[in-house]
Protein backbone atom coordinates (compact mmCIF):
# COMPACT_ATOMS: atom_id res chain seq x y z
CA UNK A 1 0.00 0.00 0.00
CA UNK A 2 1.41 3.41 -0.95
CA UNK A 3 1.88 6.27 1.50
CA UNK A 4 -1.17 8.06 0.04
CA UNK A 5 -3.38 4.98 0.15
CA UNK A 6 -2.36 4.47 3.78
CA UNK A 7 -3.22 8.10 4.63
CA UNK A 8 -6.56 7.81 2.85
CA UNK A 9 -7.46 4.54 4.54
CA UNK A 10 -6.29 5.56 8.00
CA UNK A 11 -6.89 8.83 9.85
CA UNK A 12 -4.44 9.35 12.72
CA UNK A 13 -6.26 10.29 15.92
CA UNK A 14 -3.42 12.72 16.77
CA UNK A 15 -4.52 14.86 13.80
CA UNK A 16 -8.18 15.00 14.91
CA UNK A 17 -9.67 17.65 17.19
CA UNK A 18 -13.23 18.06 18.47
CA UNK A 19 -14.89 21.18 19.89
CA UNK A 20 -12.46 23.57 18.21
CA UNK A 21 -13.13 27.27 18.71
CA UNK A 22 -11.71 29.67 16.13
CA UNK A 23 -12.68 33.23 15.22
CA UNK A 24 -12.35 32.94 11.44
CA UNK A 25 -11.64 30.76 8.43
CA UNK A 26 -8.13 32.21 8.19
CA UNK A 27 -7.38 31.47 11.85
CA UNK A 28 -8.66 27.92 11.42
CA UNK A 29 -6.59 27.24 8.30
CA UNK A 30 -3.51 28.74 9.95
CA UNK A 31 -3.96 26.65 13.12
CA UNK A 32 -4.52 23.41 11.21
CA UNK A 33 -1.57 24.12 8.92
CA UNK A 34 0.65 24.95 11.89
CA UNK A 35 -0.17 21.60 13.48
CA UNK A 36 0.88 19.80 10.27
CA UNK A 37 4.11 21.85 10.11
CA UNK A 38 4.93 21.05 13.74
CA UNK A 39 4.35 17.32 13.15
CA UNK A 40 6.64 17.29 10.12
CA UNK A 41 4.03 16.62 7.43
CA UNK A 42 4.38 19.91 5.54
CA UNK A 43 6.81 22.76 4.95
CA UNK A 44 6.15 26.18 6.54
CA UNK A 45 5.25 27.43 3.03
CA UNK A 46 2.14 25.22 3.22
CA UNK A 47 0.22 27.72 5.36
CA UNK A 48 0.39 30.77 3.05
CA UNK A 49 -0.22 28.45 0.09
CA UNK A 50 -3.38 27.12 1.79
CA UNK A 51 -4.67 30.62 2.49
CA UNK A 52 -4.01 31.77 -1.08
CA UNK A 53 -5.59 28.68 -2.61
CA UNK A 54 -8.68 28.87 -0.41
CA UNK A 55 -9.18 32.48 -1.48
CA UNK A 56 -8.91 31.61 -5.19
CA UNK A 57 -10.48 28.13 -5.14
CA UNK A 58 -12.89 27.81 -2.18
CA UNK A 59 -13.47 24.37 -0.67
CA UNK A 60 -16.80 24.60 1.16
CA UNK A 61 -19.13 21.67 0.41
CA UNK A 62 -22.69 21.01 1.57
CA UNK A 63 -22.51 17.41 2.81
CA UNK A 64 -25.37 15.10 3.76
CA UNK A 65 -27.53 15.83 6.82
CA UNK A 66 -27.01 19.58 6.43
CA UNK A 67 -23.40 19.37 7.57
CA UNK A 68 -21.07 21.96 6.06
CA UNK A 69 -17.57 20.70 5.35
CA UNK A 70 -14.45 22.24 3.87
CA UNK A 71 -11.38 20.52 2.46
CA UNK A 72 -8.54 23.06 2.35
CA UNK A 73 -5.44 21.76 0.61
CA UNK A 74 -2.46 22.98 -1.37
CA UNK A 75 0.04 21.89 -3.98
CA UNK A 76 2.16 18.81 -3.36
CA UNK A 77 5.32 20.92 -3.45
CA UNK A 78 4.59 22.08 0.10
CA UNK A 79 4.00 18.55 1.44
CA UNK A 80 6.69 16.33 3.01
CA UNK A 81 4.46 13.36 3.97
CA UNK A 82 0.83 12.65 3.18
CA UNK A 83 -1.62 13.32 6.01
CA UNK A 84 -5.22 14.28 6.67
CA UNK A 85 -6.34 16.31 9.64
CA UNK A 86 -9.97 16.54 10.76
CA UNK A 87 -11.29 19.24 13.05
CA UNK A 88 -14.89 19.44 14.25
CA UNK A 89 -15.79 23.00 15.17
CA UNK A 90 -17.67 24.06 18.28
CA UNK A 91 -19.43 26.76 16.22
CA UNK A 92 -19.59 26.82 12.45
CA UNK A 93 -17.62 29.38 10.47
CA UNK A 94 -18.33 30.68 6.96
CA UNK A 95 -16.48 29.30 3.95
CA UNK A 96 -17.09 30.15 0.32
CA UNK A 97 -18.72 27.32 -1.61
CA UNK A 98 -16.57 25.25 -3.96
CA UNK A 99 -17.36 26.35 -7.51
CA UNK A 100 -19.66 29.14 -6.31
CA UNK A 101 -19.47 32.90 -6.48
CA UNK A 102 -18.23 35.32 -3.84
CA UNK A 103 -21.76 35.60 -2.47
CA UNK A 104 -22.13 31.82 -2.00
CA UNK A 105 -21.34 31.18 1.66
CA UNK A 106 -21.67 27.93 3.61
CA UNK A 107 -21.52 27.51 7.38
CA UNK A 108 -18.88 24.82 7.94
CA UNK A 109 -18.86 22.46 10.94
CA UNK A 110 -16.14 19.98 9.93
CA UNK A 111 -12.83 20.68 8.21
CA UNK A 112 -10.72 18.02 6.50
CA UNK A 113 -7.26 19.43 5.76
CA UNK A 114 -5.42 17.48 3.11
CA UNK A 115 -1.67 17.28 2.66
CA UNK A 116 -1.05 14.91 -0.24
CA UNK A 117 2.55 14.31 -1.29
CA UNK A 118 1.82 12.55 -4.60
CA UNK A 119 -0.38 14.64 -6.94
CA UNK A 120 -1.43 11.55 -8.92
CA UNK A 121 -3.22 10.14 -5.88
CA UNK A 122 -4.76 13.45 -4.79
CA UNK A 123 -7.91 12.81 -6.84
CA UNK A 124 -8.39 9.39 -5.23
CA UNK A 125 -8.21 11.03 -1.81
CA UNK A 126 -10.84 13.62 -2.75
CA UNK A 127 -13.15 10.99 -4.28
CA UNK A 128 -13.09 8.91 -1.08
CA UNK A 129 -13.92 11.97 1.00
CA UNK A 130 -16.75 13.03 -1.31
CA UNK A 131 -18.22 9.54 -0.96
CA UNK A 132 -18.02 9.89 2.81
CA UNK A 133 -19.72 13.31 2.65
CA UNK A 134 -22.76 11.79 0.91
CA UNK A 135 -23.58 9.46 3.83
CA UNK A 136 -26.11 11.10 6.14
CA UNK A 137 -25.56 8.72 9.08
CA UNK A 138 -21.79 9.15 8.91
CA UNK A 139 -21.95 12.94 8.70
CA UNK A 140 -24.29 13.12 11.70
CA UNK A 141 -21.99 10.83 13.67
CA UNK A 142 -18.97 13.00 12.83
CA UNK A 143 -20.73 16.27 13.65
CA UNK A 144 -21.95 14.91 16.99
CA UNK A 145 -18.81 12.99 17.97
CA UNK A 146 -17.64 13.49 21.54
CA UNK A 147 -13.94 12.86 20.95
CA UNK A 148 -11.12 12.37 18.45
CA UNK A 149 -11.21 8.58 18.82
CA UNK A 150 -14.82 8.43 17.65
CA UNK A 151 -14.03 10.65 14.64
CA UNK A 152 -10.97 8.63 13.61
CA UNK A 153 -12.74 5.28 14.06
CA UNK A 154 -15.79 6.41 12.09
CA UNK A 155 -13.74 7.72 9.17
CA UNK A 156 -11.40 4.73 9.18
CA UNK A 157 -14.36 2.34 8.99
CA UNK A 158 -15.88 4.25 6.07
CA UNK A 159 -12.76 4.87 4.00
Amino acid sequence: MSEQQEAVSRIDEKLVKVGVQVPSREALITAMGTMLVEQGFVKPSYIPALLAREKEFPTGIAAAAGVGVAIPHSDAGHVLKTAASVWVLDKSIPFHVMGGGQEDILEVNIVFMLAVHNPQEHLMFLQKLLGLFSKEDVMLKLRNAANATCIAETINLEL
